[in-house]
């Protein structure tokens, strides 16, 4: 059961979280429209466009301002009581410093699930939604004054499915239309052999049915025993076994810290580091941000500590070794993330061991101010 002391701890520390996360909310939703208002004033956008742009974007800050805002919000309140002298009655009265902070801890963990929780949902809804809606407001202010052959084109996409062993390139894909111009597939065997080879001028890939509509274009049969060539030409080709789907190419020509959580993990479950090298960044940023959602317990971890680090010392001094510690995790984080993505360390491993490190620290550190 939860005492009278709980609900004061707990409050002092509910009134400094909701301050701090609204200033960093606020803060980054400045940030945002310094770096993109300006684009959507000079694509036409209306206000209605505009809102609705940044009421989508802004939960995707919550990776970056829940463990910052758990971080700063204990130090305030807990720097707060340990300056009016109420932690050290509290510890008078015989209570641990875990017991006097159980409902910081526990409000720390639910954060961290509740993270884990949006990472997949929300979070992944707000990235995905807003880079479509910038898009999509870019491409329509385009086509008002080129011709619509000329909006949103990919030049030169490439893309190798080594699981099905078919190899693409199209020299123009059109965001804007969803068409291809100038394609060509190569199907080989399982020794990497071109058997196949499929050309057209341009075609589409229908979402619906899930594989290629092809035009004016010709294929190459190739015989491995003999050797023999054939062209057959074609009109029209329902190419029902070409089932690449053109979005996931454009993937793999994005930054992995761009993606969100389901797009990285719709690349991993489609792909191994094995088929393509390329996954392993992908993977990398995938299991990173699974771990990040630790960070809030652990930063807990970091913060109580120090916050509450006894009468002889000044609160200031806690406070920044604090500051500091979290900054020595941020930069081992990144280094190890690196190092996984460069395939030096394994995904998982990158992601997972500075959590672990830190977990053991903050245990440790707590057991030091019982």
């Amino acid at each position: 059961m939860y005492s009278v002391a709980d609900r004061y701890v707990f409050s002092e520390w509910l009134k400094a979280f909701v301050l701090v996360l609204g200033s960093m909310f606020g803060l980054l939703i400045l940030f945002e429209i310094q770096d993109s208002f300006t684009d959507l004033i000079g694509y036409e956008a209306s206000s209605i466009q505009i809102l609705k742009y940044y009421a989508v974007i802004a939960p995707s800050f919550l990776t970056i301002t829940l463990p910052a805002t758990v971080l700063v919000s204990i130090l305030y309140a807990l720097g707060q009581l340990h300056r009016s002298n109420e932690f050290i009655a509290l510890r008078a009265a015989g209570m641990s410093v875990f017991r006097v902070t159980r409902s910081i801890w526990l409000a720390s963990l639910l954060i961290s699930a509740g993270l884990w929780y949006l990472n997949s949902s929300l979070i992944p809804w707000s990235v995905e939604q807003s880079d479509q809606l910038i898009k999509t407001i870019r491409l329509d202010s385009e086509a008002k004054s080129l011709n619509t052959d000329e909006v949103g084109i990919v030049e030169g996409l490439a893309f190798d499915n080594r699981n099905e062993n078919r190899m693409w390139f199209i020299n123009r894909y059109s965001e804007y239309k969803k068409e291809a111009y100038g394609i060509s597939v190569s199907i080989m065997d399982e020794q990497r052999r071109e058997v196949r080879r499929v050309m057209a001028r341009y075609g589409w890939y229908n979402e619906e049915e899930g594989y290629w509509s092809l035009f004016d274009g010709r294929e190459r049969l190739v015989d491995l025993d003999t050797g023999r060539e054939q062209w057959p030409p074609f009109e029209r080709l329902e190419a029902k076994d070409l089932d690449d789907d053109p979005s996931l190419m454009l993937l793999f020509g994005k930054r992995p810290k761009d993606l969100s959580f389901l797009q990285l993990k719709r690349i991993t479950d489609n792909f191994s580091k094995e088929d393509n090298p390329s996954v392993l960044a992908y993977e990398a940023r995938l299991h990173a941000l699974m771990a990040s959602a630790a960070s809030c317990l652990i930063v807990a971890g970091i913060a109580i500590p120090f916050a509450i680090s006894g009468v002889r010392t000044n609160p200031a001094v806690g406070v920044s070794k604090s500051i500091g510690l979290f900054f020595v995790f941020y930069i081992l984080t990144s280094v190890l993330n690196a190092l996984g993505r460069e395939g030096s360390l394994s995904p998982e491993f990158a992601a997972w061991s500075p959590m672990v490190i830190m977990i053991a620290l903050a245990y440790f550190l707590m057991r030091r101010v019982k």
